[in-house]
C-alpha cells in the first residue's frame, strides 16, 4: 500500500517544567528532558512517540537517544506501516542498547499504524477495559509537604498514593504518618527505589504496619542487582513486593520468577519496549505474578500510550501514571481524556493513542 509507506520522521527535544522538584532516594529532577519521534506516512498521517531519559536510573542520554532515533528513522523510512510487526522486529535489533529510543520508535510505529486504521491503541491490544485511574507520587521532603499534597490531592478525588522513600526512616515515619491524616482509608503504595538491604526493608515495614498502615505494594525494596534480597522479602512481607530497577528485561523477569524472588513485577515501555512488554505481561500473568504499570517522568504521550496498554491488555493490579500532574506544560495536546482526579477515559480517543506534540504541524 503506497499510501502506508513511511515518507518523512523528525526528531525533536520535549522539555518543560516541574510543578516541584521530583525527589526520590537516588536523585531529583526540576524538569523533564525527553525526546519527541515522529513519523509520517505518503497519506499524511502522523504518529508520534516519546523517549524518556533517566540518566540517572538507565544510564542513557538525551543526546545519545536522539542519535539513536535518527538511525531508528533511516531505518524505518520505505517501510510500509501496516507491517508494523516486522518494524518493530528490526527496531528491537538496532536499538538494542537504548531502551528509551526503541520504546519511542515502537510508539510512533504504533500510534501511526492505528491512526491510519482507525483504532485506538487500547482497542488495538485487546479492549478489555475503557478506564484506567492512577496513584499520584508523594515525593520525597518533608512531613509538612508530604501532608499539604495530599491533602490536596485528596480533595481532587485521588485515593492512592505511592510514597517514595528511603533516604531517612524517621523522617519517612512521619510522613507516612502525615498521608495517613491527609487521606485517611485512602490506599497507600511504597517505593524505596533500591534504598535497602533486606533487613531495613523487613525492619521499616514491621514498624510502620505496628502504627498501623499496610501498604498495598513494597516497590523495589532492595538494590537492583540483590535477588536473594527481594526473595527474602517475597516470602517474609504479606504484601507483595514488586521489582522494578530489577526488571529491566524478559530476560531479568525470567529469572525472577523463576527463583520465587518477586510476586509483582513493574512494566515501564521506556525499559522493555512494547513487544518485550507484552511478553513480560503474558509470563507475569502465566505465573500469577501482579502487574504494575509504570513509567518514567512522560508528558501526557506517553503515559497516555502507557495507560492504553495496561487498558487493552487488561490484568493490571496497580497503575502508576502520574506523571503528566507534575509538568506544567507539555505542549501536548488532545488530552482531554485525563482527568484531574487521576481517571483515563480512553473511549474518548478515535484513533492511535490520541495525543498530539503541540510543535506538530
Amino acid at each position: 500500500m503506497k499510501d502506508a509507506v513511511i515518507k518523512k520522521f523528525s526528531v525533536s527535544e520535549l522539555d518543560a517544567e516541574l510543578f516541584t522538584p521530583f525527589t526520590i532516594s537516588t536523585g531529583s529532577h526540576r524538569s523533564m528532558e525527553n525526546a519527541v519521534f515522529s513519523l509520517e506516512a505518503a497519506d499524511g498521517t502522523r504518529g508520534f512517540g516519546e523517549a524518556a531519559i533517566a540518566t540517572h536510573i538507565t544510564g542513557e542520554t538525551r543526546e545519545k537517544t536522539m542519535r539513536s532515533l535518527e538511525k531508528a528513522g533511516a531505518l524505518l523510512a520505505g517501510r510500509d506501516v501496516s507491517d508494523y510487526l516486522g518494524a518493530l522486529c528490526a527496531l528491537e535489533k538496532l536499538l538494542d542498547g537504548n531502551r528509551a529510543a526503541l520504546a519511542a520508535a515502537e510508539m510512533a510505529v504504533l500510534d501511526l499504524a492505528t491512526r491510519r486504521q482507525g483504532i485506538s491503541l487500547w482497542k488495538f491490544f485487546g479492549g478489555r477495559t475503557a478506564k484506567v485511574k492512577t496513584d499520584v507520587t508523594v515525593v520525597i521532603g518533608g512531613a509538612d509537604a508530604a501532608y499539604g499534597f495530599t491533602l490536596k490531592m485528596r480533595r481532587r478525588g485521588f485515593r492512592i498514593f505511592k510514597i517514595k522513600t528511603g533516604v531517612d526512616m524517621d523522617e519517612d515515619f512521619r510522613r507516612l504518618e502525615a498521608v495517613r491524616k491527609a487521606a485517611p482509608g485512602c490506599a497507600v503504595y511504597l517505593d524505596a527505589n533500591c534504598a535497602y538491604s533486606a533487613g531495613e526493608a523487613e525492619k521499616f515495614l514491621k514498624e510502620l504496619m505496628r502504627r498501623g498502615i499496610r501498604p498495598e505494594v513494597v516497590e523495589q525494596p532492595v538494590k537492583k542487582d540483590d535477588i536473594d534480597g527481594l526473595a527474602y522479602l517475597s516470602r517474609r512481607l504479606p504484601m507483595p513486593v514488586c521489582a522494578d530497577e530489577s526488571a529491566y528485561s524478559l530476560d531479568d523477569v525470567y529469572r525472577l520468577i523463576r527463583r520465587g524472588a518477586v510476586t509483582a513485577v513493574n512494566i515501564k515501555l521506556t525499559k522493555l519496549g512494547f513487544l518485550r512488554a507484552r511478553e513480560v505481561w503474558a509470563l507475569a500473568r502465566a505465573k500469577g505474578i501482579k502487574l504494575m504499570m509504570g513509567e518514567m517522568l512522560e508528558s501526557e504521550l506517553a503515559s497516555c500510550a502507557a495507560a492504553q496498554f495496561a487498558a487493552g491488555l487488561g490484568g493490571f493490579d496497580f497503575i502508576d501514571l502520574d506523571t503528566p500532574f507534575f509538568i506544567k506544560n507539555s505542549g501536548m495536546k488532545g488530552a482531554s481524556f485525563l482527568s484531574s482526579d487521576g481517571v483515563y477515559s480512553l473511549d474518548k480517543v478515535k484513533s492511535g493513542i490520541g495525543i498530539v506534540p503541540g510543535s506538530a504541524r
